[in-house]
């Protein structure tokens, strides 16, 4: 008999649309949420992704009942923990694929590959993941590894035209198209305080200077720990070159259409290694952590922030010397794998 598959959203996590939609429309596989919001923002990004919005009530039963396999961006184990009593009762094991969601240089100092040991499917962008699942002890507990390639930067590259009319009527219409375009996309607050958000906010917002439009892609975790205060921040922020985006799933389509990028440990700094641009990145509250990019960009750990960007355009009009250029491209090949294949995995998930 034939399986079937799906990918679940489960629970108010937004961070995971920008992972497991372009993940569907290749393996021509549904969505699900019990989240109206979560299926409103696929609709209206993703259109030619088939979301399902399940009641809350009814979605554990659903998804049981009617799939084989579940994509997710959770592993096996805390699926089970809302899953486990339907699973019991329809005397039905559902096969888990984890999906990375994002390649960051978190869970370095605090258990977190550690929750993939004895996972069944985990899906890796390329030889970096693998790595790290080594570092960690659990690469060969694991027993199919499935290296997947950038497929989110192929998504965007597909459907550019869609992504570009996004942009120009949520962005760029509503900022200087004579400015140069930042963003900064931290990561948000965990245990490792692997964020730099509330360090330098008010350092970014009060010292931006006019001739900078800068795009704040605030963390929707950060916004859940901290509603009231970034809701303060806003306010007290209010100015033309200055634009807060807030369920914006987008990527790729976001740094394709900026010129400089300022960041943390988020995963978004392994995405920008797509392009050509420009990377600052601001010490995390954390000081003892490290990632990677800290060797390929501009690393900032004081408030001379835009003192630093003047300067670099200054002495480097471009952004990017032959050695950037070099480390960067070598840093993206070992990050996600050159070719994005998902044969083997359409393969599995019918058989």
């Amino acid at each position: 008999m034939k399986k079937k598959s799906a990918a679940l959203i489960y629970g108010d996590n937004p961070n995971y649309i920008d992972h497991l939609a372009p993940l569907c429309h290749y393996l021509k596989i549904p969505l699900l949420t019990n989240i109206e919001e979560i299926f409103d923002i696929t609709k209206k990004y993703y259109p030619n992704v088939d979301v399902k919005h399940i009641e809350n009530r009814d979605i554990n039963f659903y998804t049981v009942k009617n799939f084989d396999n579940i994509f997710a961006c959770t592993p096996k184990n805390m699926f089970d923990t809302e899953f486990r009593l339907q699973q019991d009762i329809l005397n039905k094991e559902i096969n888990i694929f984890w999906c990375p969601h994002g390649n960051s240089d978190k869970g370095k100092t605090i258990l977190f590959f550690e929750g993939l040991k004895n996972e069944k499917n985990v899906l890796v962008y390329g030889k970096k993941m693998i790595d790290i699942l080594k570092e960690k002890k659990v690469f060969h507990t694991i027993k199919n590894i499935f290296e997947i390639g950038n497929y989110r930067l192929d998504y965007f590259q597909k459907f550019k035209n869609h992504f570009k009319k996004i942009i120009k009527n949520e962005i760029s219409r509503n900022i200087s198209n004579k400015n140069l375009n930042l963003l900064y996309a931290p990561t948000w607050e965990d245990k490792e305080k692997s964020s730099s958000f509330f360090k330098y906010i008010d350092i970014l917002l009060t010292k931006l200077p006019n001739h900078y439009n800068l795009i704040v892609k605030i963390h929707h975790n950060l916004i859940t720990q901290n509603e009231t205060k970034i809701e303060i921040i806003k306010l007290k922020h209010s100015k033309k070159n200055i634009m807060f985006l807030e369920d914006f799933p987008l990527i790729y389509p976001l740094l394709d259409f900026i010129d400089i990028y300022i960041g943390d440990f988020s995963s978004i700094g392994y995405d920008f290694l797509s392009f050509d641009k420009a990377m600052y990145l601001l010490k995390p509250q954390n000081k003892k952590l490290f990632s990677e990019l800290f060797d390929i960009g501009y690393v900032i750990d004081d408030d001379n922030i835009f003192e630093t960007l003047e300067k670099n355009k200054l002495l480097n009009p471009s952004h990017s010397s032959k050695t950037l250029i070099y480390k960067r491209k070598k840093l993206y090949d070992y990050t996600f794998k050159k070719n994005t294949d998902l044969e083997k995995l359409k393969k599995m998930i019918v058989s």
